[in-house]
This record gives structure tokens, C-alpha cells and sequence, in this order.
């Protein structure tokens, strides 16, 4: 049942007639109307995320509206027909209501809309400014493209006072990703990567061979992909604890959860939402994708730091961008740096997520957004004192064995 039919604005730029809306929605039964026209947005749809899916976003809601939280899907028409859409997840913080893109809640999913094809920038213009109408303080917008007309759009909107004072580095993250589909061959691109880490990956499955017997490959059952995801975020958990980070997602069962559920939903024998590479049968490296039509997204990885002698984790990482390339997809690394990235990747781009006021309420969010940039500025200050002092260790140690050498 719709509850809140917010206002729509309509007006004619050029020879064009909009139409936008941001629909408020109480249950399932009235989101799943848009089925038909959600689903023909996405197969007319250049490239978007799998979280952009309406299969996703669905399972994304019902857990939503069970939370108690509210739900809205802002969305363009341009001549009665649908160009673009943004589904929304509303929550209560405090005295704060904050929307968010639909997701699994990691909040590590792209915030940008569902644009056809055809639409121009001022659809995705459109489309965010339906966003702004739903009844919430603030709207978070993660992992915009520096690039994009998203960014641009956004760009006049009211964000945080401090902003302008807050270096770039500390809002802005690195994006790695590798445009498979120029390359008609596997060995074309094969021959682009490093011999170094061409040879190293050899090594690494000799290595693993001598170990056991070694599968890559998916889950193609409910019940193997549960068993995957259950070790998948207890191995990632251990490894953010042993780290000192606090990841929230990975600190309960809830995103794992999402998952186990959305495999269900799924064609496992067609796509690989969970891959993993197993020893003897058990999984020794794993990893949650987001596949769509023209993109493999590597979502969460992780693998059994008992075995890093044997790099696990690159394997998977070549089984992964193999499986993109023979079947037509570009791979997708995600925003934030890792050295393993820069050694496959062939693109980089500029991530920033955006934190918008709708209503004076909302600037209590400055606050938390202040201690969020300070926490990174402290974070950046002790890994560089730590890669410093480990630089002048190594410096030491390597100055003492020449003159025991010498001796």
C-alpha cells in the first residue's frame, strides 16, 4: 500500500516532458508492482551494479520494512516512459532520519542509479532531486564516480560546512577496475600483466598443488554457497578483529544472512554469486560478486591467512577475472586501494560519498561527519609512522647482517 505519495514536479526542457516521484511504500505487495517496470529499465540500462537488480533490491527491502524502516524508490518518466530510478532505505538514528540506497547493510554498495541507456544527464539531475523530496534529514550517496554526471549533479546540493576545508585525500577513494571486454582474447590481456605476477601465480598453484588437491570454480547449490558465506565471514571477521578494525557488517550475521538469502533467489548454475577456492574440499579463499549484464563486481574477499605462502586470495582473483572475460564482462575491483589492484587493473578512477541536507535537522550529522575524517587523518598518521618505523627496522637490520658479514 503507498502511504506517503509524495509531490511530483513536471516540466517540459526542450522538446522533453519529465516527470518524477518519490513513492513511499508501507509493503512488499506495493513494491513489487514495479517489477515489470523495473525489470525493463535494467535490460535498457547501458551498465549498472547488481544491487541495482530489482531481485536485490527486493530481498534489500522486505529487510528494510521489517526493520521498521522506511522505503522509497525515487524515479524519472520521460513520455509516460520509466528512464531512471533510486531505491531508498529511510532509518532512524537518534534524532536523524537518513536515507540510503537500498542494499544488503555493508553500506558498501555504488549509490547510483538505474538510467536507461537513452536518458541524458539531466535524468540522472532529475532522478536525484526526486531523491531530496522523500521525508528524511540527510541522504548518504557512497562511491559517486569523481567523473560522472551523478557528481555533477551533485555538486550545487547542500553537503557538510567543512567540506571545503577537508583535504581530498580523506573523502576521496581510489577506484581499480580492468576493461576486459577491449581484449578478443584472454591471452591478449594475459600478456599486459606483470611476468613477475604472471609467474607468481604459477608458482603460488604448485605450491597449493603439493598441498592437496585444489578447485576453483562456485557454489551452484543453496546449501554449498550457506557453507561458503558462513566461512567466508567468519575468516573476514577474525582477520578485522586480529586488526584492530571495526567493521561493522562483518560484527554480525546480517550481511551474511542477505546473502544466504539472495542465493537462494538465484540462478547458481549460471552465476557466480559466491566462488571460492577450496583444498581438499574446504575453502581456503572466497568471495561474494555482484554479476550483471556487463560487469563482475568483487564484492567481499577474503582468504585463510594460514595459507598466504600460496596467495589463495590472487588465485580466486584469476579465477574470477577469467570467468569475466570469457563470458563478456569488465571486472570490477571496487573503490579502495590495495597493491594486488594496481597489479591486475588497467583503469583508476576517483571515488567520493556524499553526505546531503534536507532539512535543518540534518546538519546534527556534521558532528559525526567531523569525527569520521578525523578518525581516517589518525588512522593515515599512524600507518605512516608504522611503514616509517618498519622501513628503518629493515634499514638496521639489514646495516647489522653486513657487518656480522664483515666480521
Amino acid at each position: 500500500m503507498l502511504i506517503e505519495p509524495l509531490p511530483v514536479a513536471s516540466y517540459a526542457p526542450g522538446s522533453f516532458q519529465f516527470r518524477r516521484e518519490a513513492r513511499m511504500f508501507a509493503d512488499m505487495d506495493s513494491f513489487r508492482a514495479l517489477r515489470h517496470e523495473w525489470d525493463n529499465l535494467a535490460a535498457a540500462a547501458q551498465d549498472h551494479s547488481f544491487c541495482l537488480t530489482y531481485s536485490y533490491c527486493e530481498l534489500a527491502a522486505e529487510i528494510a520494512l521489517a526493520k521498521g524502516a522506511g522505503v522509497a524508490v525515487a524515479m524519472v518518466y520521460e513520455q509516460g516512459e520509466l528512464r531512471a530510478l533510486l531505491p531508498l532505505a529511510i532509518y532512524r538514528k537518534g534524532l536523524l532520519r537518513i536515507a540510503r540506497p537500498l542494499g544488503c547493510g555493508s553500506d558498501e554498495e555504488y549509490g547510483a542509479p538505474l538510467v536507461h541507456a537513452r536518458a541524458g544527464d539531466t535524468v540522472i539531475a532529475e532522478v536525484l532531486h526526486a531523491a531530496l523530496e522523500v521525508r528524511a534529514d540527510t541522504l548518504e550517496i557512497r562511491f559517486v564516480r569523481s567523473d560522472s554526471a551523478l557528481q555533477e549533479a551533485i555538486g550545487p546540493l547542500k553537503q557538510s560546512w567543512l567540506l571545503p576545508f577537508i583535504p581530498k585525500r580523506l573523502h576521496e577513494l581510489p577506484g581499480y577496475s580492468i576493461r576486459l571486454r577491449q581484449f578478443e582474447r584472454w591471452d591478449d590481456f594475459s600478456a599486459t600483466l606483470s611476468k613477475s605476477l604472471r609467474a607468481d601465480l604459477r608458482r603460488h598453484l604448485r605450491w597449493l598443488s603439493a598441498r592437496g588437491q585444489p578447485e576453483l570454480g562456485w557454489c551452484k547449490s543453496a546449501d554449498d554457497a550457506e557453507a561458503v558465506l558462513t566461512w567466508l565471514f567468519a575468516t573476514k571477521r577474525r582477520w578485522a578483529i586480529s586488526r584492530g578494525l571495526n567493521t561493522q557488517y562483518l560484527m554480525n550475521e546480517a550481511v551474511r544472512d542477505f546473502f544466504v538469502a539472495l542465493a537462494r533467489r538465484t540462478d547458481l548454475s549460471t552465476t557466480p554469486l559466491v566462488t571460492f577456492l577450496k583444498l581438499d574440499g574446504r575453502p581456503i579463499a572466497a568471495s561474494v560478486n555482484l554479476v550483471s549484464p556487463q560487469s563482475f563486481e568483487g564484492f567481499i574477499m577474503t582468504y585463510d591467512e594460514a595459507f598466504s605462502a600460496g596467495s589463495p586470495g590472487n588465485l580466486l582473483q584469476e579465477f574470477c577475472v577469467k570467468w569475466a572475460h570469457a563470458n563478456g564482462r569488465d571486472f570490477d575491483f571496487r573503490p579502495l586501494y590495495a597493491a594486488y589492484k594496481v597489479h591486475w587493473a588497467n583503469r583508476e578512477t576517483l571515488h567520493d560519498t556524499h553526505t546531503l541536507f534536507l532539512s535543518a535537522r540534518g546538519r546534527l550529522a556534521e558532528l559525526p561527519l567531523l569525527a569520521g575524517y578525523l578518525a581516517r587523518a589518525l588512522r593515515g598518521v599512524r600507518k605512516t609512522i608504522a611503514n616509517s618505523l618498519d622501513h628503518r627496522w629493515s634499514a638496521l637490520h639489514v646495516t647489522a647482517v653486513r657487518r656480522a658479514l664483515r666480521r
